[in-house]
């Protein structure tokens, strides 16, 4: 990536040389980290987005850490064994003795026990581990967790909850909220609200203290204004997307990785409202979108199309189950089929402020085959608010449901309506199709209920689904980052200048 000084750099009259010289320090132990959105809470099971799925995983640990690809065998974290019984309906963990909480308690089997507990009762998670039916602490330093019936994907879903402290919760609910104690890594130390959270180094973190000392997550919901605060050193890292890679990628100090995951990009009908009440207009808007088109203005070509909500390296998918290519005229044949007379006032189409480029987008694909509309631009809480409220009709957006693709049921079934069922879809087939996978233990078996899902999933077109796109991470080249895996979770732990 040593190429040329970027034309903002031009522009600007910096010397990126000397810019980066100035912070690129030996020794440096603290790190600025750019996000695109605030976090609306810190507790560690009732969480929803990504940015506050990351700010938690370097307050709190888990019992294990599993590779999300399944290519390593478990990681030893609080738990420091694990057994599973013969027939599948036992998890047995050892805790260890020598991990403490930030505010110096030791960690119990009771807390893991209502950490776990907490987990399987919140609306966002507990669908990783819901085939638990209980868990108890058998003495003082082992849990088991029993199961209704045996599931393979369960290692992976238990290794899931942030084990946190009971007392704290039961002596100061609200501060478990906003002032966590974890056991993990990092400390939360202080939030200003749209702005910027400090967390700092645990020295007494039972696997070493970690090398960077200090962590600063900013907001800057502009991706422009993190290319640029990128460049001049204002921050060490950052997502970033396509619109800015080729400027990225121009500068010698800045790396940029890209990340395989299991996201989707993709247009989401409200079928609890006219027209999208009916499956041949969301078929249309299938037919309606160039996805071709689509990736290579919105991702600069880093993106696999794909008409399916299931990513084509996800267990379940299959290139048999239907898809929809890019067909305007079929598009305007549906419509009239169902009844539509062009050109058709949509209203708005919802989008928050970091899915501005998509929604261009499909407004131009959707006007080419009759649909007006105008785009209402959100900032992100106030656009998950009236997205999981139900209060849109159309909108597009990314979305990643990852893990076992029994995830997937977040999207499609009732329990769902008003978090991730964005779509607000509900059908008792698809229910119990569901629960079907969430108990089969045979492969194949599992693989064709998978089939039947996603073949339903297509054939009433809840969702259009556009793409699959890379994550895109660019950071200073000073800053020692571990490889990615699948998905693209990262743990400040594993940093180094």
């Amino acid at each position: 990536m040593k190429k040329t000084l970027t034309l903002l750099a031009a522009i600007c009259g910096l010397s990126m040389f000397a810019s980066f010289s100035a912070y690129a320090q030996e020794g440096k132990t603290d790190i600025i980290i750019a996000v695109d959105a605030d976090v609306e809470t810190l507790h560690p099971t009732d969480f929803s987005t990504t940015v506050e799925m990351t700010v938690l995983n370097q307050i709190y640990d888990t019992l294990l850490y599993v590779n999300p690809d399944g290519s390593e065998d478990p990681e030893p974290r609080i738990a420091e064994s694990y057994e599973i019984s013969e027939d599948g309906l036992d998890y047995t963990f050892k805790i260890r003795d020598d991990v403490t909480f930030h505010d110096g308690t030791p960690v119990t089997v009771d807390d893991v026990v209502f950490s776990i507990e907490m987990y399987k009762a919140s609306q966002y998670q507990g669908s990783q581990i819901s085939v638990l039916s209980s868990v108890e602490a058998v003495d003082d330093s082992t849990v088991v967790c029993h199961l209704d019936t045996p599931y393979a994907p369960f290692l992976l879903g238990i290794s899931s909850p942030n084990i946190s402290s009971k007392d704290y919760y039961e002596e100061d609910p609200d501060g478990f909220v906003t002032n966590p104690i974890g056991s993990g890594p990092y400390k939360f130390v202080s939030r200003t609200v749209a702005t910027s959270l400090e967390l700092e180094a645990n020295e007494d973190y039972y696997r070493g203290a970690p090398a960077i000392k200090n962590v600063t997550f900013r907001v800057l919901p502009e991706i422009a204004s993190r290319a640029l605060a990128l460049q001049t050193g204002e921050i060490n890292f950052a997502e970033i997307d396509a619109s800015v890679l080729a400027q990225l990628e121009a500068n010698p100090a800045v790396t940029i990785s890209e990340v395989p995951t299991s996201s989707f990009a993709y247009v989401c009908m409200n079928i609890e409202k006219e027209p999208f009440n009916n499956p041949l207009v969301r078929e249309a808007v299938n037919y309606a979108i160039d996805r071709e088109n689509l990736v290579n203005v919105c991702y600069d070509g880093k993106a696999e199309v794909n008409s399916n909500l299931c990513a084509k390296h996800r267990f379940g998918y299959s290139e048999d189950q239907p898809q929809y290519t890019y067909d305007p005229e079929k598009a305007k044949e549906l419509l009239a089929e169902a009844g539509i007379e062009t050109p058709y006032n949509l209203g708005t189409l919802l989008v928050a402020e970091k899915y501005a480029n998509l929604a261009t987008v499909v407004q131009n694909d959707l006007r080419a085959i009759g649909f007006e509309m105008e785009i209402d631009t959100r900032e992100f809480n106030s656009y998950i608010g009236s997205l999981t409220s139900g209060d849109y009709t159309i909108t597009t957006l990314n979305m990643t449901l990852e893990g076992d693709t029994q995830t997937l049921e977040m999207a499609f079934t009732t329990d769902y309506i008003g978090m991730a069922n964005n779509a607000r879809y509900s059908d008792p087939e698809m229910d119990e199709l569901f629960n079907q996978t969430r108990s089969e233990v045979d492969t194949e078996k599992r693989e064709a209920l998978f089939d039947q899902i996603l073949t339903k999933a297509q054939e009433e077109a809840i969702y259009a689904p556009m793409c699959n796109p890379l994550t895109l991470y660019a950071y200073n080249t000073d800053l020692k980052a571990p490889e990615f895996v699948l998905e693209g979770n990262y743990y400040l732990y594993d940093f180094a200048w």
